[in-house]
């Protein structure tokens, strides 16, 4: 008999008896242990979450927000996220708080919304830090401050939060309306491009294709291109073309170029059809 089966069977019968512990238990193991059963886990979250069990709570509202395993309900996945969040469960302050800043399954309230991003913030929930960010960068909610927005992005930066990362990036390289820092940029676009996010990657090329704050290095700007590109980055596809066009930092080729013209302009880049017009492509 398969480990999993064995586990569900020993809490099965305190889960049946109330006890909101294994009734949690087996709601995980039916959530993510194979062989999955995701009405069954959650239908034993939801008997967890009625006696009050706060981690039961956060589940619940996931799968009625997601309609995982259950009819899609925003409203009510509302109602658990707050519930959970009473609790003080920081990933449950942090969805509440998201639920209230864009309206979604509540009244707007970006007010309130701050209120649960601080509260899942002080509890050390990254996620919580960056959004606080963006409340501060675009002024919703709060005055638009860039020294509190820089502030709450560096934070949640320096525990590796990629967006973040990618945010500080963008911030100090003048793609916003702040003064360019190019060498403050290139330091948050590195560690941002080294974690995975395409977007750095991206820009990180850019600064390696034109030298700007770095010795201008064709080859490298072309990896960076391509590592975005193949994560679907439509300016990466479009910047990769043009290298294959011009022949700088790999070989000319044409057939390449056109690959990812192509790709660029499925994305709507338009720049990216016009460059495949002027191959008789379009």
């Amino acid at each position: 008999m398969a480990p999993a089966q064995t586990k569900r069977q020993r809490l099965l019968p305190r889960a049946r008896a109330g006890d909101p512990g294994a009734q949690y238990e087996l709601a995980c193991e039916y959530d993510f242990e194979p062989p999955k059963d995701r009405r069954a886990a959650y239908r034993w979250y939801r008997r967890a979450a009625e006696q009050g069990h706060r981690e039961a709570q956060t589940y619940l509202a996931e799968m009625l927000r997601d309609g995982v395993g259950c009819e899609p309900s925003r409203r009510e996945a509302v109602k658990w996220f707050r519930r959970a969040a009473k609790q003080r469960d920081p990933g449950a302050q942090l969805s509440l708080g998201y639920a209230l800043f864009y309206g979604k399954g509540t009244k707007r309230d970006w007010d309130e919304a701050l209120k649960w991003y601080r509260r899942a913030a002080r509890q050390g929930h990254e996620r919580a830090w960056f959004n606080i960010a963006h409340m501060y960068r675009t002024g919703q909610g709060v005055p638009q401050s860039w020294e509190r927005a820089i502030h709450w992005f560096r934070k949640a930066a320096h525990k590796r939060h990629v967006g973040s990362l990618h945010w500080l990036g963008r911030i100090y390289g003048g793609q916003e309306d702040y003064p360019d820092n190019t060498s403050e940029a290139l330091k948050w676009l590195r560690l941002a491009a080294d974690a995975g996010d395409a977007q750095s990657q991206c820009s990180l090329g850019v600064h390696y294709h034109n030298g700007d704050g770095v010795r201008r290095d064709w080859k490298r700007s072309t990896e960076l291109y391509r590592a975005a590109a193949e994560q679907g980055d439509e300016w990466a596809c479009y910047l990769l073309g043009l290298c294959y066009r011009d022949g700088e930092g790999v070989k000319r080729n044409r057939r390449w170029a056109r690959h990812w013209f192509a790709k660029a302009a499925a994305e709507g880049v338009k720049e990216a059809k016009r460059a495949m017009a002027r191959f008789g492509d379009a």
